[in-house]
């Protein structure tokens, strides 16, 4: 399934370091989401990641955040 991860700048470039992102790694099921929530946090990068279809759901949330508990590569940036 098709996620969407918001983060700051700074937390972007540390992926980018790192080659991956730490768990967990919380994301939005919409881009809708996801955009409401780089807006109220301040946080502007929205990324576009791939979650298996059977990723846990995340408590709250309006019922539309999916969390991993492994890490994610971002070799793509």
């Amino acid at each position: 399934m098709i996620v969407y991860h918001v983060c700051s700048y700074k937390k972007l470039s540390k992926y980018k370091e790192l080659g991956y992102i730490k768990p967990p790694v919380r994301a939005w099921e919409n881009l809708e989401q996801a955009n409401r929530m780089s807006i109220s946090t301040g946080r502007g990068v929205i990324l576009r990641l791939r979650f298996p279809e059977n990723a846990a759901k995340l408590e709250g949330h309006f019922n539309q955040a999916r969390v991993m508990n492994t890490k994610i590569s971002v070799t793509n940036l």
